[in-house]
């Protein structure tokens, strides 16, 4: 009898310990997720046009994908031409790939997608902007946001979100402003001064300010209003909204804490990017010219020589004369006439006159004294400003591209990283691959194929075919021999000059 009790005890506490486990185990067990849809404000309509192909086309949100236990999930922006999802590739290996997947987040609730990857959907759903084609150029995408979590990779998925699509017709930029303008006084933008007489307007497009702007060392600021001193934004409001911000700016630190442009005075473009918080000095852009051009010849001209069958022009807006010309070490000079020789200005001139000279010319001493380019050869933008009494060398306006570009991911590329996701686009024109990248002290590698690994050129591939490479870039000696950047992180200008063969960084 004491037997039986006992072995009677013994199945009741096996039961009793496996109702225990089943009733743990299913505190635990993930469902499908729930409240799991989008939470952006979409547009009724998405005008899209070529030339704004880096520029935000939509930010998707969404809210968390409840599974209902506690764990971290991973989110993947998927898209579709068809309503049904039924043309969606997963396979990296498909060519559309990723023009289909936009994005992945790891626990945040957000993804950007850029006009140029919405374009590229409208492309595989048949729509063009050429007005002459049969090709409509409206239609619909589809977007959904797909959430996993676990080992196992257990799935949900959002509803699916159609957007209207509109290919602008025609090769026309957007034609004009889509926000209210910023404006900027103060005694570092000389044209302005401390007063609203004449202030600096930065017309807006799709929440990207940018003007060409006269810097002068000293202080301004920005404001949102015209007249009204209450509305301006100081450095200290861009760095604390996470901003990356030019070099060349700091905190003037003078009670109201200024921007100070603290660079070589002259004519830029500042752009403030408030997508992508980001605030940029370039080159300026073309402006119609208002006074009459000087001209360039010279062996240091490459494209002009000792002749005057191809004169470099350099236009003139407000007294200040520049153009992309393409240097190599040797000499050149200045004329006031075309086809006049008489009409030189050689560097004694400029020199006598008062004017600083870029570090990068020097009198030639070759009996004219004529400038000679001491840098590293390549396209530059020279500037004479008779007004600063400044010549200086600086990154080339950008050029229409005619060759095919290249790539950068890493994380020395600050903006990329080792994936897919914001490859660093070199664009190229006569073989000449340049961009502005933000580096850092990390490992990068060039590409010759967006999205292809197996595209690779690394740092031996360079110097083994004779190129020279910049002293701030070196083999990394991680197994893949990548590019390892050792200089001050920052933004640069970045060429790769497959003519003559030189890899040169310049800020």
């Amino acid at each position: 009898m004491k037997k039986i009790l006992n072995i009677c005890m013994m199945v009741i506490t096996i039961i009793a310990l496996n109702s225990c486990e089943e009733k743990d185990t299913s505190e635990f067990i993930a469902q499908e997720a729930t409240d799991f849809t989008f939470s952006t404000s979409f547009l009724e309509n998405y005008l899209l046009n070529n030339s704004l192909g880096n520029n935000l086309a939509e930010r998707f949100t969404w809210r968390d994908a409840n599974f209902g236990i506690p764990t971290e999930r991973t989110y993947e922006l998927q898209a579709a031409t068809m309503e049904d999802f039924s043309d969606y590739t997963n396979d990296p290996d498909d060519s559309n790939y990723k023009a289909y997947n936009l994005g992945t987040n790891i626990g945040g609730n957000e993804i950007p997608a850029t006009v140029k990857q919405f374009l590229a959907l409208a492309k595989i759903a048949g729509l063009d902007n050429d007005p002459e084609t049969p090709a409509p150029n409206t239609g619909k995408l589809y977007f959904r946001v797909r959430a996993t979590i676990g080992k196992d990779n257990l799935e949900s998925f959002s509803a699916i979100q159609a957007l209207n699509i509109e290919l602008q017709e025609g090769e026309e930029e957007v034609g004009g402003p889509n926000c209210p303008s910023w404006w900027v006084v103060g005694a570092g933008a000389p044209d302005a001064g401390w007063n609203w007489d004449n202030p600096i307007e930065f017309l807006c497009t799709d929440q990207i300010y940018t003007s060409n702007i006269n810097l002068a060392n000293d202080s301004f600021r920005f404001f949102t209003e015209k007249d009204n001193w209450d509305s301006g934004l100081n450095f200290p409001y861009f760095v604390d909204e996470g901003y990356s911000i030019d070099p060349n700016f700091e905190n003037a630190m003078d009670g109201d804490e200024n921007f100070r442009f603290i660079g070589t005075p002259g004519k830029y473009s500042l752009t403030i990017d408030s997508v992508n918080k980001t605030i940029k000095l370039g080159p300026p852009a073309a402006e119609d010219p208002n006074c009459d051009s000087v001209w360039v010849v010279g062996a240091g001209a490459v494209d002009a020589g000792w002749n005057w069958d191809s004169p470099i022009e350099f236009f003139c807006t407000d007294n200040v004369y520049s153009t992309n010309i393409k240097l190599t070490n040797d000499a050149f000079r200045f004329f006031l006439e075309e086809g006049n020789w008489d009409s030189g200005q050689n560097y004694p001139f400029y020199a006598n006159d008062g004017y600083t000279i870029d570090s990068l010319l020097e009198d030639a001493q070759d009996g004219d004294n004529n400038f000679k380019f001491n840098g590293t050869p390549g396209t530059y933008l020279l500037t004479v400003d008779t007004v600063n009494k400044t010549i200086t060398l600086g990154i080339p306006r950008p050029e229409e591209p005619n060759c095919d570009s290249v790539w950068v991911v890493g994380a020395g590329a600050v903006d990329a990283g080792w994936n897919w996701d914001s490859p660093i686009e070199f664009t190229c024109t006569d073989n000449v691959y340049s961009a502005s990248i933000n580096l850092t002290n990390d490992a990068f590698r060039f590409f010759l194929e967006e999205g292809n690994w197996d595209s690779g050129q690394n740092y031996p591939f360079y110097a083994d075919d004779g190129y020279t490479i910049d002293t701030l870039l070196e083999d990394a000696q991680d197994g893949d021999n990548n590019f390892k950047f050792n200089g001050t992180p920052g933004i640069y200008y970045f060429t790769v000059d497959t003519v003559n063969k030189i890899i040169d960084l310049r800020q």
